[in-house]
């Protein structure tokens, strides 16, 4: 895979000394282990484990086991793995196609599950 854009986009991100990041416009992006796996073993290493918060009563839980299966293109929730995530300054649309592009395609979601980009 072609990681150029990957790797401007890793330039725009670093931390100046004294910068104040909590005042940038941030994009999440979030990837499958299956999507993940498409990256360089570099670039891997550069998303952090989701920690997701545990539910509060069993609509929760079961709205999360929901969001979780349609993250992944599953029905059966033992079959949804671990959600990566990152945080990215001012990702462009272009960047933001480029992450979409990685989705996994299936028959049953032919649109692509396993990448959601989140603004704010």
């Amino acid at each position: 895979m072609d990681e150029v854009w990957l790797k401007q986009l890793n330039k725009r991100n670093l931390e100046l000394s004294g910068e104040d990041s909590s005042k940038w416009n941030f994009a999440t992006v979030r990837l499958s282990s299956s999507v993940l796996n498409k990256l360089s073993q570099e670039e891997q290493a550069k998303f952090k484990l989701t920690e997701f918060k545990r539910a509060t009563n069993e609509i929760e839980h079961w709205a999360r086991v929901e969001e979780i299966c349609d993250f992944f293109g599953v029905d059966d929730p033992s079959l949804a793995r671990d959600i990566y995530f990152r945080r990215f300054q001012d990702l462009s649309l272009d960047e933001e196609i480029k992450w979409l592009d990685l989705r996994d395609i299936s028959e049953d979601i032919p649109e692509g599950f396993g990448v959601k980009v989140d603004w704010g």
